[in-house]
């Protein structure tokens, strides 16, 4: 029986890649580089971030702090995907836990939360600014095991990208994908979900 769901957050509890893709996309206009937005969107989903800029030979030092201020001042409210309170909840009264895993910002994460009354459904989140090494690096998954005693056999991953998954299988945990685009089949996963209401059966 799984009693702890380790979430994603960007794409996978909230539709944040129109404001994400945008702010690649200004990035990447500022060295002068013409990118499609659906390309950009395909390859955030497929790989990573990473890849992009890599694909463009920007540093990590050119790109992300550039994307995150662009990010940052976008004035659209990213909302929650709308059966996220619903997962969410259920998952607390069933006597399971939440946690976020992001590569967002802990306080951001948090505004978000709260700005939705999330929040109270939520453990801990594992943002960027605590250092660990970024997913599918398992570091970050195996804090959240290790400091709240988890058990593997009853912790899921879930997320929208091949790291979250691969994240989760390093740490030894089982992985549900989110394919809310139904192009991500040839990830290898415990289970894949096309909209977070079918998490619901994982729960009892």
């Amino acid at each position: 029986m799984l009693k702890a769901f380790i979430w994603d957050f960007d794409g996978t509890l909230y539709d944040t890649y129109p404001v994400m893709v945008d702010a690649v996309e200004r990035t990447l206009s500022g060295y002068g580089i013409t990118a499609d937005k659906k390309m950009i969107y395909r390859v955030m989903k497929q790989r990573s971030t990473k890849e992009l800029r890599e694909t463009y030979s920007l540093t990590d030092e050119q790109f992300s702090p550039k994307f995150h201020s662009y990010e940052d001042s976008d004035s659209r409210t990213s909302p929650p995907f709308k059966e996220a309170k619903e997962v969410l909840e259920a998952i607390v009264k069933s006597g399971g836990k939440n946690y976020i895993l992001t590569h967002r910002r802990t306080n951001s994460t948090w505004a978000l939360l709260k700005q939705d009354n999330l929040d109270t459904f939520i453990e801990e989140v594992v943002g960027l600014d605590m250092d660990f090494p970024r997913k599918p690096n398992p570091t970050s998954l195996n804090y959240l095991i290790n400091k709240h005693q988890l058990k593997h056999e009853e912790t899921l991953m879930i997320g929208d990208r091949k790291l979250d998954i691969d994240a989760g299988s390093n740490a030894r945990v089982a992985t549900c994908l989110f394919d809310i685009d139904h192009f991500l089949g040839e990830i290898d996963s415990t289970y894949v979900v096309h909209n977070l209401r079918d998490i619901l059966p994982l729960i009892k």
